[in-house]
């Protein structure tokens, strides 16, 4: 039974993977969208509240190599959320635009940039708690949902256990339905693939400043999205934590 079990679960990869045969399709599928010369555009949300972040510069003597040398997952956090001038960093420089067709420091497959960060704030800080959108375009946070319960948000991410306290929720989520478009049934390995870069760089930044992004991988994807309200094609990938580590915390 169990070894039935392992090869449905592998499923996903066999059906996605390429080969001789399916190339051809594959590669048409994309010279076709290509042609078509669609632009796509970073998601927004008028009409919500709106919270500018500060536009901040990058730090000449900050080191690339001393962050990954010195970034550790910390299982005890403050509560506390950082400074919206920290919090506005630790956004632009992980996820921000800084290049012409909405680009910034993610790799996307195909120049799409199919992939939008949340953040639930639970406890009022400089955000009052809700579940936040990052506008990447305007640098700015939407409130799409007013009030974060933390009791509802530990039975929709069971894995919170294993830590204790957090400031904030990152949710990353992928247009599905953009990616899809242009590769097929592949589609999702890229948004994974993506989602993997945009948390290694929540994580460097939050390390640069003194805090700890912390990865989550047990969490009900569609209870999150219904929570979030997002679009039918979209798909919940990757969670985490956000806080200042401890004075006595452990890491990993």
């Amino acid at each position: 039974m169990s070894g039935r079990v392992a090869a449905a679960d592998r499923l996903f990869f066999h059906c996605t993977e390429l080969d001789r045969t399916n190339y051809p399709e594959f590669r048409d599928r994309i010279v076709r969208v290509e042609s078509e010369g669609v632009v796509h555009e970073a998601r927004s949300y008028p009409g919500v509240p709106r919270l500018a972040l500060d536009r901040v510069r990058p730090r000449p003597w900050v080191s690339l190599e001393g962050t990954m040398r010195r970034r550790r997952s910390c299982r005890v956090l403050s509560t506390a959320q950082p400074s919206l001038r920290v919090l506005g960093r630790i956004l632009h420089g992980a996820h921000g635009v800084n290049a012409e067709l909405d680009r910034g420091p993610v790799p996307s497959g195909g120049g799409l940039q199919a992939l939008e960060l949340y953040a639930i704030a639970f406890a009022p800080g400089g955000l009052e708690a809700g579940v936040y959108h990052y506008d990447r375009r305007g640098h700015h946070l939407s409130r799409i949902v007013e009030g974060a319960e933390h009791a509802a948000w530990l039975a929709r991410v069971p894995s919170m256990v294993q830590f204790e306290g957090g400031g904030l929720l990152w949710v990353l989520v992928g247009d599905g339905a953009r990616v899809e478009r242009k590769y097929g049934p592949r589609a999702f390995r890229f948004l994974l693939l993506e989602a993997g870069h945009l948390m290694q760089n929540l994580c460097l930044l939050s390390s640069s400043v003194g805090w700890c992004t912390l990865p989550l991988g047990g969490f009900f994807e569609k209870e999150i999205a219904r929570e979030l309200r997002l679009p039918a094609g979209d798909v919940v990938l990757y969670l985490a934590v956000l806080g200042r580590p401890a004075p006595s915390a452990g890491a990993i």
